[in-house]
């Protein structure tokens, strides 16, 4: 009971979200409020076929916090639209690449009091047949509700591993399966939503570019997305947003968007072509009323209102001071001469 209750309010602890690292083994520490803490709390590696690797992370808490249990179990890796990283169990870890058949820890619970920390060991045994490609899982090590106690704070880290299979093609593939945008709203950009699957079987980022054109194919600006902090995992989506701002009116029809997703590099791995229409004359926001479609248009605005600042003129202002006091002193020896 109390192992179910501690699963069902996991979404309440902290989640970590990886970045694309490169292929090395990292020793960072994770933290959870209240004082769970994991060191080497992500594994980012190449393994051979065959393999067998020791990962070991020590979980503590400090030294304020109450004695607590402490469950540790290997679940299967999933990835929200925004890149978020969660853990999901074996009934919904169906991803062909998946690593969590083969991950096993020393230890699936042990107890902490206050100040203590303790080893834990993630054993990797990749099988000789394992594929080509990537392998994902999460390693879920959360506190249990203490009995007898009234309230229960349940943190939790998910410990990422990500594992690239040595001497296998990897294949950085992937499908727009979604191209939405927003109403145009006057004094609001216009946002434009494109959904991105990763069809490979490796993890890695991805760029964007988005062009708005008129009835006659006339473009009216272009928006580059930057490249995603976050690698996407195979089989899940990320969602891009870009923020189109015309640099005028756009009158009523209708208006054409073209979406390509690429790689870091600039190859292209989709594009799709989509459209928006304008019902009544759309204004753009009026903050911006020089903008241009670039995503750059924010710091475009803020370098032309940091520009140096003209240095103050001391030599006009002195000379200016020196004017009113012989004026002063001309005028002073007039009246004593009338005197």
């Amino acid at each position: 009971m109390i192992k179910s209750f501690g699963r069902h309010i996991t979404a309440l602890a902290l989640t970590l979200m990886v970045m694309s690292l490169p292929s090395i083994l990292f020793v960072h520490p994770a933290s959870a409020n209240p004082g769970l803490t994991v060191s080497n709390a992500i594994l980012v590696t190449t393994v051979s076929p065959g393999q067998t690797l020791n990962h070991v992370m020590t979980v503590s808490i400090s030294s304020s916090d109450q004695a607590t249990d402490i469950a540790v179990q290997v679940e299967g890796m999933t990835q929200s639209p925004d890149g978020t990283l969660r853990a999901t169990d074996s009934s919904q870890d169906t991803s062909p690449y998946s690593a969590r058949q083969f991950i096993q820890v020393d230890k699936s619970s042990f107890h902490l009091d206050p100040g203590g920390s303790q080893d834990v060991t993630a054993i990797i045994q990749v099988p000789q047949s394992v594929g080509a490609g990537g392998r994902y899982a999460m390693i879920n090590i959360i506190t249990q509700a203490t009995k007898g106690v009234g309230v229960n704070f349940i943190s939790a880290v998910n410990v990422p591993i990500f594992l690239t299979i040595q001497g296998s093609q990897p294949i950085s593939s992937g499908k727009i399966t979604d191209l939405t945008t927003g109403l145009p709203v006057n004094g609001q950009p216009v946002n434009i939503l494109t959904t991105f699957q990763n069809t490979g079987n490796v993890h890695f980022k991805v760029k964007g570019e988005v062009t708005v054109s008129d009835a006659k194919n006339a473009i009216l600006g272009t928006v580059q997305e930057d490249l995603i902090t976050s690698s996407i995992v195979p089989t899940m989506s990320r969602q891009l947003k870009a923020d189109f701002i015309p640099k005028k009116e756009l009158g009523v029809g209708v208006y054409t968007v073209k979406s390509k997703i690429m790689l870091d590099d600039g190859t292209l791995l989709d594009e799709s072509t989509g459209s928006f229409e304008v019902k009544q004359t759309y204004t753009p926001p009026a903050s911006t009323p020089e903008a241009t479609s670039s995503p750059t248009v924010k710091t475009s605005s803020s370098s032309a209102t940091s520009q140096p600042k003209a240095g103050t003129n001391w030599a006009l202002i002195v000379g200016s001071l020196a004017g009113v006091i012989i004026v002063v002193l001309i005028i002073l020896l007039l009246l004593k001469r009338k005197k």
